[in-house]
């Protein structure tokens, strides 16, 4: 492996990981965020007679106990037959409610106002509500009231979905969380970005529980409260006509058809031709019904899980792309002894350490005294250090135990003096014979 190929692949590692834990935070969150995720399919969605942390009860017992009465209904046809007094409908769910029906209920003259819980821009377009959705954030934010006209009752979690009227005489609100539309000859419209207000688990943060209060009291509440879209309505059909004397019955010229045996199961004629009664919605051969786990979950969750995996297989096929065991290679880079003291040497000169490099110098050349000589007391004491070098003890005293060095010329010599020392001790060639010699640029 030539040094180049190892300093790219360090570098692809060294942004492999960064990039890796990005991508798996990324994806922890969109995952938990579309499981923890509240939808009005939840059985207890914003039901008044929940105390689950997703219903409503707090809200409901709130108004009951300043006396405003709370009619649950589960249907639209029974939120229409409301009629004759003013009330308040509420709508947890406008996107389940018929498109006809809700048409109807934004018109009638038995509501004062009708409440809106986040409704989609299909509701906006279908029902030709002078509104349009300008955001819509993943955590509902907290906002002041900011208007004069509406619910002015303090910071309230309802910023979720945001709104903008299209026509003048509307009033925005919360930074857009709460719309109120103008009434033209029918109840007026009040659109909610979040359903946080009406919330167990929310209802006692911020001013969620008198913003709740304000915008369903005091009249009367209808709480329409629906967690499945409501069946469309099917045109009747037209009646068959039957056969009488003025107007006999048609003969069939043509080559008649008969149903084939699969068309019919057991001589039932309840039946349908799919083999699934006329009730229900079971599967050829009474199956078993569809995995909820797959409609938990929104389409492009499934589609990230899937290219993670994807992503994962090929990963490990790169990974495994040399296959057998391990073998010894040389390595890439020797470094010589001589660059290690050099690189520690420039450590020191940049950062002015004179006197640990001095005690570095020192230490170590004591330690090969000590190895050389074989004893201690003899290797580490001055006198007999100047007895085996041929030095007065005052230079050797001043070699070894001296003060450290203030200028770069006397660490050099310094330097020098003790590689002398360990010569003359260390090596045989000198002797006594050299007693006060020495060289004169070691001095």
């Amino acid at each position: 492996m030539t040094t180049r190929a190892a300093r790219r692949r360090f570098r692809f590692r060294r942004w492999m990981a960064p990039a890796a834990a990005v991508l798996l935070l990324f994806t922890v969150t969109i995952v938990a965020w579309a499981v923890q995720r509240v939808t009005p399919a939840d059985a207890q969605f914003l039901e008044p007679a929940s105390r689950a942390g997703i219903g409503s009860g707090t809200v409901a017992r709130r108004l009951a106990a300043a006396g405003t009465p709370v009619h649950r209904v589960g249907s639209s046809a029974a939120a229409l037959s409301v009629t004759g007094e003013d009330a308040t409908l509420l709508v947890t769910a406008p996107g389940y409610v018929r498109p006809a029906r809700l048409e109807r209920l934004l018109r009638s003259t038995g509501y004062r106002r009708v409440v809106l819980v986040a409704p989609s821009p299909t509701v906006l377009d279908e029902q030709r509500l002078p509104a349009r959705r300008t955001g819509s954030r993943w955590t509902t934010g907290v906002a002041d009231a900011g208007c004069a006209d509406g619910p002015s009752v303090g910071p309230a979690a309802v910023r979720g979905d945001t709104y903008a009227a299209t026509v003048p005489g509307a009033h925005r609100c919360y930074a857009g969380g709460v719309l109120l539309l103008p009434a033209t000859g029918g109840p007026q419209v009040v659109l909610v970005g979040a359903a946080d207000v009406f919330r167990n688990d929310r209802i006692g943060e911020h001013r969620n529980a008198a913003l709740a209060t304000a915008l369903l009291g005091p009249l009367p509440v209808v709480w329409l409260s629906l967690h499945r879209p409501e069946p469309v309505e099917q045109a009747p059909l037209p009646p068959v006509p039957t056969a009488s004397p003025e107007r006999p019955e048609p003969t069939v010229t043509g080559p008649t058809y008969e149903p084939p045996p699969s068309a019919t199961v057991g001589g039932d004629s309840g039946s349908r031709a799919d083999g699934g009664s006329a009730g229900d919605g079971s599967s050829d051969g009474g199956g078993a019904p569809p995995n909820p786990l797959w409609s938990a979950l929104p389409p492009w969750v499934w589609a990230i899980v899937v290219q993670l995996l994807v992503a994962a297989v090929l990963f490990a096929a790169w990974r495994a792309r040399r296959l057998g065991g391990p073998v010894s290679e040389p390595l890439p880079v020797l470094v010589p002894s001589t660059e290690t003291v050099l690189g520690r040497a420039r450590l020191y000169r940049r950062s002015n350490a004179r006197a640990a490099a001095a005690a570095a110098l020192r230490a170590g050349t004591l330690r090969r005294l000590r190895a050389g000589v074989g004893d201690a007391a003899a290797a580490t004491g001055a006198e007999a250090l100047a007895t085996a070098s041929g030095w007065p003890i005052e230079r050797v005293e001043s070699v070894l135990y001296g003060p450290a060095p203030e200028r770069d010329d006397e660490l050099r010599a310094l330097a020098a003096d003790l590689a002398e020392l360990r010569r003359r001790v260390l090596d045989p060639r000198y002797g006594s014979a050299n007693e006060g010699t020495g060289r004169a640029g070691h001095r």
